[in-house]
């Protein structure tokens, strides 16, 4: 449900992503935050292929690296997502950060589960954040880094509130305490055939 009222702006973005752009330093090096564009097709499927075993399993599972890339690079400005990434400035063939963002909410998954927790999420106001760093920036301040740019794209595009898409793994604990310390709370837990997992939510001030 929902998604529709953000494509125009979603499309826009694609043609001028320049609102989107950001300077991040973290451990004194300096990034770019910016969004997707069609010119990163062999950085994106080069950092799937990647992460390590932890972070494949904790974040997208695909093994069709070059398929997967290609997917998001023709879903820019089309569909209800908005994929933002991070990189040194002059290392735009080397991603060390992506952001996925979907702008709907499916009956049967977040909807349903959180309706159970007796929580409404909204799909006017709500995305789906999953965000992933490589391996190499693991708790090096990378993750916390991207997160108010992250917001500020959040907020310019309506919404105010933010749902761990598909959740955390339950025995993920680094990236629970992560999130909690990052004003997420947890809502419920459900489980799939990957094991059990926990629902995050945040609002944004």
């Amino acid at each position: 449900m929902g998604g529709h009222d953000v494509l125009p702006a979603l499309a826009a973005l694609a043609v001028d992503p320049a609102p989107l752009a950001r300077r991040l330093i973290v451990a004194d090096t300096s990034f770019t935050f910016r969004a997707l564009c069609a010119a990163d097709t062999a950085a994106l499927t080069t950092f799937l292929a990647g992460l390590g075993d932890d972070s494949r399993r904790f974040w997208h599972g695909h093994t069709d690296h070059a398929g997967e890339a290609a997917g998001w690079i023709e879903a820019i400005g089309r569909y209800d997502k908005l994929r933002l990434v991070v990189h040194q400035p002059d290392r735009t063939d080397r991603l060390d950060a992506v952001v996925d963002l979907s702008f709907s909410l499916p009956a049967e998954f977040e909807l349903h589960r959180y309706a159970g927790y007796g929580i409404t999420l909204d799909p006017g106001r709500t995305v789906r954040f999953g965000p992933c760093v490589a391996d190499a920036w693991h708790g090096r301040g990378l993750a916390g880094a991207l997160l108010p740019p992250t917001w500020q794209a959040v907020r310019l595009l309506g919404r105010d509130r933010v749902v761990l898409f598909g959740g955390v793994h339950a025995d993920n604990h680094r990236a629970r305490r992560f999130y909690r310390r990052c004003g997420f709370t947890e809502a419920g837990t459900f489980t799939t055939s990957a094991g059990p997992s926990v629902d995050m939510v945040l609002d944004l001030s």
